[in-house]
């Protein structure tokens, strides 16, 4: 498939431009993976604010570029399970503390019923 300006619509980050023309220059790509971690929030499809644009060629995205926004999407995902097993926990925790408090007043009340019921019976 030819990649066209008409059927691409990505645009670069400051860092997938950075990394770009420093791998033209034939550096080691070890070096560019240790100078190019992504924090979650910054993938290689980040679109650039209007004052930071600037004006290279439309590349289209390498094989690294999306190995590294599929890494971070997988990790964004394994988080949010993770947080969301977290919150279920939390909230299975408050419900059997809720359990365990309303079978303890229920033999309570049970207890006072079979007492009252005693004593109804003693007064016949």
């Amino acid at each position: 498939m030819q990649y066209t300006a008409a059927n691409i619509q990505f645009v670069p980050s400051q860092r997938v431009l950075s990394w770009f023309y420093h791998s033209q220059s034939g550096s080691s790509s070890t070096s560019l993976r240790n100078r190019n971690s992504y924090s979650p929030e910054q993938t290689p499809y980040t679109r650039l604010s209007n004052s930071a644009k600037s004006s290279p060629p439309n590349e289209p995205p390498t094989k690294i570029e999306k190995r590294k926004a599929n890494t971070l999407a997988a990790r964004r995902y394994r988080q949010k399970r993770v947080d969301q097993m977290s919150g279920l926990e939390a909230e299975l925790k408050e419900v059997k503390a809720d359990r365990d408090e309303w079978k303890v007043r229920c033999a309570k009340l049970e207890g006072e019923v079979e007492a009252l019921r005693a004593l109804l019976g003693s007064h016949k």
